[in-house]
């Protein structure tokens, strides 16, 4: 009898199922997260803008204050300092001078004869006031008048009247941004030879003769009634050497 011959049926591997497509795409809850920290991340980065934009800007206003106040101090100490008396620079004598080299003193205001543009006939008339300023409500101007001697024939001099139509002046604006006129700002501050203060307000005569150093005060806001940018105050002390010289010599020679 032949061998049987046992027939082992194939195990063939089972077929894996077909991968269905990856179509679902995003569901409502991750859509509305995704949109969320989108927003959040935007909104944190406009808020650096801004904040960056404001002290970039607030650096600028406060540099541009800085500015402004030291051009002014500059221009006044500069012309303050030639504040002289009215016989030092011509003998033929003025007219309508004073005796000192300040004719009027305020807190906002000075008028006083000064060695400027000297054409060896005399020397100026120079006025520095506090004005409202037209350009920026809310604060106000330093500014400077000049009116030059008017020589007579004899080599005597006189100043005109600055409503004359006639009448030869300069002007020019020292400094903006000052407080407004209505909060009294003390521009000016005047000191005597032994370094008192001679009062605030307007000086009377008989203390005109007796300045001897002048403080100026400048507190410069060129963005008046805003709160994000302090404003910059400079003080600086000018000393009248001319004055100064003269009523030493007075005094000697007396």
């Amino acid at each position: 009898m032949s061998a049987s011959t046992r027939v082992v049926p194939d195990r063939a591997t089972p077929a894996r199922p077909a991968a269905r497509p990856r179509d679902e795409g995003s569901g409502l809850i991750e859509v509305m997260v995704a949109m969320t920290l989108g927003s959040l991340l935007v909104s944190m980065l406009a808020a650096f803008a801004v904040v960056g934009l404001r002290t970039m800007h607030a650096a600028d206003t406060r540099l541009d204050n800085i500015t402004t106040g030291q051009i002014g101090m500059a221009a006044a100490t500069k012309v303050i300092r030639t504040a002289v008396l009215p016989d030092q620079l011509n003998d033929a004598g003025c007219s309508n001078c004073a005796d000192s080299a300040i004719v009027a003193a305020s807190s906002t205001q000075m008028s006083f004869y000064a060695n400027i543009n000297n054409t060896s006939g005399g020397p100026s008339l120079v006025t520095i006031e506090t004005l409202a300023d037209a350009t920026r409500p809310g604060s106000s101007l330093l500014r400077q008048t000049t009116i030059p001697p008017t020589i007579a024939s004899d080599g005597s001099y006189s100043f005109c009247a600055i409503t004359s139509p006639t009448c030869r002046f300069s002007r020019r604006v020292l400094a903006r941004g000052l407080p407004r006129l209505s909060t009294s700002p003390v521009v000016l501050r005047y000191y005597d030879f032994e370094g008192l203060p001679l009062g605030t307000g307007t000086l009377p005569g008989g203390d005109l003769v007796k300045v001897a150093s002048i403080d100026v005060n400048l507190t410069i806001q060129l963005l008046p009634d805003q709160s994000r940018t302090p404003s910059q105050t400079l003080i600086q002390r000018v000393n009248l050497p001319n004055a100064d010289i003269s009523v030493l010599n007075s005094e000697e020679s007396g």
